[in-house]
């Protein structure tokens, strides 16, 4: 009788749970979903994948009508990132990574490139559109 061949697990390398964290609170939630996302990808999860990824999408926008209340600022744009950040990271890790500190990780050299180079080309879309960097006070 033959049986049918499984698949080897993966030991695809994942982005480590403080690097999806650390970019979730400097850069914005989306960042860090796009980390996330490569994980799963990585393991064969494309639908749960795309799904967190629409997940940090709206988590951004959340955190962009939270700054344009009376309550925003840059204090509560970073708490919001964090605790954004650390819910993204711990549901992904525990419900489809559990065997995470067994997969070797990437580095986050290239990820980080990209993402300062993002935000450089904003801010400079900025200034040549003239929005004002900081706060007008009347």
């Amino acid at each position: 009788m033959i049986e049918p061949i499984k698949p080897e697990p993966t030991n695809e390398a994942i982005y480590s749970k403080w690097a999806i964290l650390g970019f979730c609170i400097f850069f914005s939630p989306i960042f860090g979903g796009v980390l996330i996302r490569q994980n799963l990808i990585g393991v064969h999860r494309k639908r749960e994948a795309n799904l967190l990824l629409l997940l940090s999408v709206l988590m951004a926008f959340l955190t962009a009508m939270l700054a344009s209340t009376p309550y925003g600022g840059s204090g509560t744009t970073i708490l919001a990132n964090f605790l954004q950040g650390a819910l993204l990271v711990e549901f992904s890790f525990k419900k489809y990574l559990p065997h995470a500190d067994e997969l070797p990780k990437k580095t986050i050299w290239r990820p980080l490139s990209i993402s300062l180079m993002i935000v450089a080309a904003l801010l400079m879309l900025m200034i040549l559109l003239g929005v004002p960097l900081q706060e007008v006070k009347p």
